[in-house]
């Protein structure tokens, strides 16, 4: 195959008997019915916020399979429960919540090469685990399967940002900017990680922002969410309030992307929703 085309799908938030954000899945789901992509990778929080509402666990389940093309899963903080140690949630990830998903969807870590390059996505939430068998794994299976793709530029997707504003800011004293990106121990072995296997771009979401920059020689690309945007206009963002999803095209001698939906999903506002609750 000389060219892939992936589409990263981010904070889906479907629920049951919670319809706000189907209007752009419908529409999310037309498009990839219409385009046929080869995978859609999606990159984490399918469900509205509760990690142990099985109801809407079986809903996002449910919708995920109307895409109509292969998919590769993510967990993202509300399908697992957030970090331990740097989390905001009261819902920290753990063995049964790790479980739940796995019998949900499959997989929480995956690998696979197409085009020249090796792709692999893993579990943002298990960072900063403070011991939690599954991180050690994680990060074994981390080292595996770089390994196994040596000498192919590596694509990493992952929930969350590694870092806000540059890999050497120290954790924060705020619990919305600490549970919004890896903590810096966990950040500073992965980004070496990544830099000695010849990782080229990584790939998440999180934030229901775009934002697109590169840093020594790493692509670092944040992905709307296809609901919602977060947060009023007022507040800091890093990078643009928009509704969405990121259309890849991968190459042996690189890739192409492009932001889609902005003209055509609608921009629900998170945080007026939130008033009216």
């Amino acid at each position: 195959m000389t060219e892939l085309r992936i589409v990263q799908l981010a904070d889906l938030h479907l629920g049951a008997g919670q319809e706000q954000h189907l209007d752009n899945w419908n529409k999310v789901c037309a498009w990839t019915a219409r385009e046929k992509p080869d995978l859609a990778v999606i990159n984490g929080d399918l469900v509205m916020s509760d990690p142990d509402a099985d109801a809407d666990h079986a809903v996002a389940r449910e919708q995920i399979g109307r895409l109509g093309v292969t998919r590769r899963v993510l967990a993202g903080n509300h399908d697992v429960g957030d970090n331990v140690r740097f989390g905001k949630m009261p819902q920290r990830i753990n063995g049964e919540r790790i479980a739940r998903f796995l019998r949900c969807y499959g997989e929480d870590r995956w690998s696979f090469a197409g085009a020249g390059w090796g792709f692999v996505g893993v579990n943002a939430q298990l960072f900063g685990s403070g011991g939690l068998a599954e991180e050690a794994e994680q990060w074994s299976f981390i080292e595996r399967c770089f390994a196994e793709h040596a000498g192919k530029p590596i694509a990493l997707f992952i929930h969350k940002p590694l870092f806000l504003n540059h890999p050497s800011e120290p954790d924060p004293e705020d619990l919305t900017l600490r549970q919004s990106c890896l903590d810096s121990a966990s950040r500073t072995r992965l980004l070496g990680l990544c830099r000695t296997h010849g990782v080229r771009l990584i790939s998440c979401g999180h934030k229901h922002q775009t934002r697109t920059f590169s840093f020594e020689g790493i692509y670092h690309f944040w992905g709307p969410s296809t609901a919602c945007v977060n947060g009023a206009p007022s507040i800091l963002h890093w990078g643009t309030r928009e509704v969405g999803f990121i259309d890849y095209r991968f190459r042996p001698d690189g890739f192409d992307h492009r932001i889609v939906g902005s003209d055509f999903l609608f921009r629900h506002e998170n945080y007026i929703h939130k008033l009216g609750e």
